[in-house]
């Protein structure tokens, strides 16, 4: 009887905890000489992005700096990893002036959970952002667990987990709001497989892994 009531609390405790998706995340332990991440968007190749993801083993520091399908940095983001997930550190967005040149946009982050090791309870990050002084922008993206799926992502099946995100930013003070919905597949020692947008007016994209680069090979296709 004593076994049972052990058992039975320890059940409990699992299905307050939720489950461990941990090790579907990025294999931090494998990017501290950094990797790049190839997400081809094959119904419209502009959209293909890459991602250049090194990892800090000392500080635990994750970094991803994304890039346009032309090579145009578009964004640097870091994340602490803690006992419990990732949380946001820092995260710049880059612009082009009418010069085409790039110039850094510094974004506050207020809401700090990047991604959680727990399925339990959705979680989110968000940032907000003063362009020139004059434009007020807030972003925010909430997550939450859905499940397991089968994908074919390198030529191969796996299985993944599914995270929906509800993606949205506003311009204070105004009416100006762009919103979507993004399904995100993470697979064990990969991390970010899959890719499925969904907009407001109803239109879909897709950007699927389809390379990983050593940082040779990514300043050869540079």
């Amino acid at each position: 009887m004593k076994y049972v009531k052990l058992i039975s609390i320890f059940i409990i405790i699992l299905n307050f905890a939720g489950c461990s998706v941990k090790k579907y995340y990025f294999p931090m332990s494998e990017l501290t000489n950094g990797k790049v991440y190839k997400y081809e968007c094959k119904s419209e190749p502009n959209k293909t992005q890459y991602w250049k993801l090194t990892f800090d083993l000392e500080n635990q520091i994750m970094t991803t700096e994304a890039y346009e399908n032309d090579f145009r940095q578009y964004e640097l983001f870091k994340e602490k990893v803690t006992n419990k997930g990732t949380e946001v550190i820092e995260f710049t967005s880059y612009l082009k002036n009418q010069k085409y040149l790039l110039l850094p946009v510094y974004n506050i982050p207020k809401d700090v959970d990047v991604f959680k090791w727990s399925t339990k309870e959705p979680y989110i990050y968000s940032a907000e952002t003063d362009y020139d002084g004059k434009y007020k922008t807030i972003f925010s993206k909430e997550r939450e667990y859905v499940g397991k799926s089968k994908i074919n992502i390198l030529g191969k099946e796996y299985e993944a987990i599914k995270l929906k995100g509800n993606y949205k930013t506003v311009v204070v003070n105004s009416i100006e709001k762009f919103e979507y919905t993004q399904y995100s597949y993470y697979i064990k020692g990969i991390g970010l497989a899959k890719m499925e947008k969904e907009y407001s007016n109803g239109k879909k994209e897709t950007l699927e892994l389809t390379e990983i680069m050593t940082i040779d090979e990514w300043k050869k296709r540079q």
